[in-house]
């Protein structure tokens, strides 16, 4: 009968650093307030129960069930959670991100020559460090584009639109709803009231149409027209795009009044086409 050696001191270093790295992608994530001192706390939780998982022969459930524990554990040290709820949905999120990077580990072990090389000992096994790596890129990159999202979508934006010489100041708001783009480029189309750039328009402008359709209206078609550029101000950044295409509706775009052009979605994506190329700019104030 064979025995494998088991260095403990090894299953605890390598599970304190993958807990602390997981309760900072948990930090980055839900931006949750933390220090590094509570990070490791949470990291020691976890490392003490996978050496308790490594030398006690326990069933299958209560492996479950200790994990469980021990994330709830890690959460609560590591950033003092209170409530029961936030509790559980930050400890389900915590193992959520664990199986997410352990079927990263798995799909590159088994389904590449990795495996069969670290098995011969021909490959150390930190070669799949980059794997973790990249993994958790994606992570905080997907939790940067969401929490950018999420901020855009609970503001509105002073909008500054230029055209022959002439300027006009809206208040915009994105809405993912619009999904209207001008057929000849593919450009996004920002919907504004018409009322409101009646002395833009006032000099004289080439207008197009577009087919749309919207609740109430199956089928219809939108004036639109090239802007200069569009200047994008929200709470900490100013962008400048070129050559906007804008749409008009004819009737009020909010019955409060709050905005007055739709902007689409697609300006949450700060690159693309040279039409929706943004670059920083310096606030500027409207012109009449």
């Amino acid at each position: 009968m064979g025995y494998e050696t088991i260095y403990i001191d090894m299953v605890f270093l390598v599970n304190f650093m993958m807990d602390l790295l997981l309760l900072s992608l948990v930090q980055m994530t839900l931006r949750r307030d933390s220090g590094w001192m509570r990070l490791c706390a949470g990291a020691l939780a976890g490392a003490v129960w996978a050496c308790l998982a490594v030398l006690m022969a326990m069933p299958q459930w209560m492996e479950w069930a200790g994990s469980l524990a021990a994330a709830l554990m890690m959460t609560v040290l590591a950033f003092k959670v209170r409530r029961v709820k936030a509790a559980f949905f930050m400890s389900f999120f915590l193992l959520g991100l664990s199986f997410y990077l352990s079927g990263m580990v798995n799909l590159v072990y088994y389904h590449s020559g990795a495996g069969y090389y670290l098995q011969a000992g021909g490959v150390p096994s930190y070669i799949l460090l980059p794997v973790i790596a990249i993994g958790s890129g994606l992570i905080w990159k997907a939790a940067d584009w969401f929490w950018r999202y999420q901020s855009v979508q609970r503001q509105l934006f002073r909008v500054v639109l230029t055209c022959h010489g002439k300027s006009a100041c809206l208040s915009g708001f994105v809405d993912t709803g619009n999904q209207l783009y001008e057929p000849y480029q593919g450009r996004p189309v920002h919907i504004a009231e018409e009322e409101s750039l009646k002395d833009l328009l006032a000099g004289g402008q080439q207008f197009l149409y577009v087919p749309y359709h919207s609740v109430g209206n199956e089928a219809g078609l939108m004036k639109i027209f090239t802007a200069e550029e569009m200047i994008l101000s929200g709470r900490q950044q100013v962008y400048r795009y070129e050559h906007p295409v804008i749409g008009l509706s004819p009737n009020r775009l909010n019955g409060q009044g709050r905005y007055q052009i739709i902007l689409h979605p697609d300006i949450l994506i700060h690159a693309g086409s040279h039409s929706q190329k943004a670059v920083p700019a310096e606030p500027v104030s409207c012109k009449h």
